[in-house]
């Protein structure tokens, strides 16, 4: 299959050839056994009943267009109205990531007469035209051009390794008087929304206590709208449902997508503001609220809104927390590490220790991303348990050993 795959030549996977899985194990035809710890869409694991049965129903029913406005789609758009508190005031649903930063940002503009948007370095967003110009990553954009216009980049508190060279105890959220500077001397002084990520999802770049709160009052005192863009974060992956709850800040758009149809293609945009009706007409159409894909959703809803799944994922979040932190102190070949929730990225002294590492964890069927040859991350399904957290820090604890 490999020579008809368009990105074969540059992803490179390694054939595994898996035939079933158990929450986050998967097993391969000859019966190995592998813990995946990057999985960003099939948040609820694999074989997850209640997801099985909720799909399997909605599939015995009528599933073409004219069923997507009843029973799933309704239920759908009350979970997502009673777990955010009543906060916002619609949603609409897409089918993938990148076209609800799209329709954010087009919203946004509709919503205030500005025409400029601002985000951030390093940032994702999505890979259509309009989101990966607003992606803060180099790759999405290079060779590229033109990129959409009317876009501004702030600079994200990565205060690990501070592209200003500041420090974090005492600089005061530096990056923020930056973004003013850059709005100042860049802008056309019309800007529309922020758009952010609450952790980055490239690198996992957790901003320090405080920014969010900063930030909000800034976009308020401007009249910016500020999107949070929780597709890789959102619906249970930090702990909390979703992830400005935790921060104390009230967004005027939530975008929700990866985990939210546990590999069924779905995704949400949420917003307090509703523009007038004579401007929807383009965000209608599209397969986003399909019977099916609805369905796939309600039942992820159903699973990660239980206070006790969410409690199980902060304990496994603790316990990879506490191991990460002992084995720094035991090995010098962990220069940093970021958890937040269950996403996380591990650092090494050198690209050598790096390669070493992970040569040996995959030797030892764990499954992980990687940013280069320095970093390890991780995005395991939610379904991880205390348990694989504990083998997963033995086997990386056996591997720097080495």
């Amino acid at each position: 299959m490999g020579k008809y795959d368009l990105l074969e030549a540059v992803v490179h996977p390694k054939q595994y050839d898996f035939v079933k899985g158990e929450g986050a194990v998967l097993i391969d035809r000859q019966g190995e056994r592998y813990l995946d710890l990057d999985e960003m869409c099939v948040f609820l694991g694999q074989g997850n009943q209640h997801f099985t049965d909720t799909v399997t129903e909605a599939l015995q029913g009528i599933t073409n267009g004219r069923a997507s406005a009843v029973d799933y789609k309704q239920r759908l758009t009350q979970q997502l109205m009673d777990t955010t508190d009543h906060l916002f005031e619609a949603v609409h649903f897409t089918s993938s990531g990148s076209e609800a930063v799209e329709w954010a940002v087009r919203l946004a503009k509709k919503l205030t007469g500005r025409s400029e948007i601002i985000s951030f370095w390093n940032s994702i967003h999505g890979r259509t035209y309009l989101s990966a110009s607003m992606s803060g990553l180099p790759k999405r954009k290079a060779g590229y051009a033109p990129l959409a216009p009317g876009l501004v980049y702030g600079v994200y508190p990565d205060c690990q390794h501070c592209p200003l060279d500041k420090k974090p105890e005492s600089c005061n959220f530096f990056c923020l008087d930056f973004l003013e500077k850059k709005v100042r001397y860049e802008s056309a002084q019309d800007i529309a929304a922020v758009i952010i990520e609450p952790y980055q999802g490239a690198g996992i770049v957790i901003p320090p206590e405080g920014y969010f709160q900063r930030l909000q009052e800034w976009a308020r005192k401007n009249g910016i709208l500020l999107i949070m863009d929780e597709i890789q974060a959102g619906l249970g992956r930090t702990g909390s449902l979703y992830c400005y709850q935790q921060l104390g800040i009230q967004p005027d758009m939530l975008l929700l997508g990866k985990g939210l149809g546990n590999g069924m293609h779905i995704s949400a945009l949420l917003t307090r503001q509703v523009p007038e009706s004579s401007c929807l007409g383009a965000v209608s159409g599209g397969t986003g609220d399909d019977c099916v894909a609805c369905a796939a959703a309600c039942a992820v809803l159903d699973e990660v809104s239980d206070p006790d799944y969410l409690s199980r994922i902060r304990a496994a979040s603790q316990r990879l927390s506490r191991g990460l932190e002992e084995l720094s102190r035991q090995y010098s070949g962990i220069s940093r590490f970021r958890v937040w929730g269950l996403a996380a990225a591990i650092e090494f002294d050198s690209p050598q220790t790096g390669k070493e590492v992970g040569r040996q964890m995959t030797e030892k069927h764990f499954l992980f991303g990687k940013m280069g040859d320095q970093m390890m991350v991780l995005k395991p399904p939610l379904c991880l348990t205390e348990e694989q957290v504990s083998q997963f820090l033995e086997g990386l604890q056996q591997s720097l050993q080495h």
